[in-house]
């Protein structure tokens, strides 16, 4: 299994940046209520100071038009926001994180299964990770630099900043639901049926679980899913909407306005990153909910060994109506958008008749 340890160099970053108080440890995540938050505190302000100057500056130029002024002040603001809510909630909703750590230690212990080599990969991968999005960004601000004739040191440098930031904060999302995904995928691989009735772990250990065990783990399970997605509800509205307006005012620039080639190099790395950032959301909360719900139909489809046993599903009724009732699904606040792959298709469709309204 991996464990939230194995990914502590993103969290450290994330603590460095000032946008989290997450402290990663072996096996569980603490905040510190003191000098953490005043830490982020500050770096909240500060951001919120180079936004201002920013957007005031834009604002006062006479050879900018209204139009391209509403557009980035909309993308700034939107980011802005981004950053705010998901360090702000994070912390204030610790306890909430720190109950979902709770849950799946749980489940490995009575599971009793391990994988320290998928570990020991994890902790290779990560640092990986946060380099290539941090070079990512700085040749994103390059560019920023090198096509803005005002500030360009300035602007260049909240450039990097903002979407470095958020950036990581999506990663750290799906760390988090990537943990209980792993989970959900392990109880798939639970369920063989021996001669007794009972489930086994077929080649991982020699321990015998029954249909109300599984209830049970699937139970906690879904329980920590839910506790994560009240966690990050507001940013998942936030990322979706943000992503997708950067991503369509973008591809307006490029197609509208005459930009030299750094300029156009610039938009197109800010639209595959709002692309790759979207894909990653909806992936990973798409493939935990379809792990999570294929444990009820391995277990009651009507071709599995449970289904075809009339004693053994008279005498579990109430867990087969618990499996096939509860479903798992990720939504973003206030619980009218499933985050799932119909919701990219639909953003990808609605990008496609943008272009073709364009050309």
């Amino acid at each position: 299994m991996v464990l939230i340890g194995d990914m502590s160099s993103i969290f450290t970053v994330g603590w460095i940046l000032g946008f989290t108080t997450l402290l990663v440890t072996k096996k569980h995540i603490k905040a510190k209520r003191s000098r953490n938050i005043i830490y982020i505190g500050f770096s909240m302000t500060l951001h919120l100071v180079c936004v201002v100057i920013l957007l005031i500056y834009i604002l006062m130029h006479k050879d900018t038009d209204w139009k391209s002024s509403f557009t980035i002040f909309t993308r700034i603001l939107c980011m802005y926001l981004c950053v705010l809510m998901d360090a702000t909630l994070t912390t204030l909703w610790n306890w909430k994180i720190s109950s979902v750590l709770s849950q799946l230690r749980t489940f490995d212990r009575v599971t009793k299964f391990s994988n320290p080599s998928k570990g020991k990969k994890f902790r290779i991968i990560c640092p990986i990770v946060v380099i290539v999005t941090f070079l990512y960004s700085v040749i994103t601000a390059y560019f920023t630099y090198s096509v803005e004739s005002r500030i360009q040191i300035f602007r260049g440098l909240l450039y990097f900043i903002i979407s470095y930031v958020v950036n990581m904060q999506i990663i750290i999302f799906v760390c988090f639901v990537y943990l209980i995904r792993e989970r959900f995928q392990h109880i798939c691989y639970m369920l063989t049926f021996s001669k007794e009735d009972k489930l086994i772990v077929s080649d991982r250990s020699n321990e015998h679980f029954t249909l109300q065990q599984i209830w049970w783990l699937h139970c906690s399970l879904v329980n920590a899913t839910e506790t994560i997605n009240s966690v990050y509800a507001v940013q998942l509205l936030l990322w979706v909407l943000t992503m997708s307006i950067n991503m369509l005012s973008r591809i307006y620039t490029l197609n509208v306005h005459k930009l030299s080639d750094y300029g156009k190099i610039r938009e197109m790395m800010l639209v595959i990153s709002c692309i790759w950032n979207l894909l990653l959301i909806t992936s990973i909360c798409h493939t935990t909910a379809y792990q999570a719900n294929r444990v009820g139909e391995l277990l009651f489809s009507p071709s599995s060994s449970a289904s075809m046993k009339r004693v053994f599903l008279q005498e579990n009724l109430e867990a087969a109506a618990y499996f096939q009732l509860r479903k798992v699904h990720f939504f973003t606040a206030p619980s009218i958008i499933r985050v799932d792959l119909p919701l990219l298709l639909s953003i990808f469709s609605t990008l496609t008749t943008y272009l073709v309204i364009l050309a």
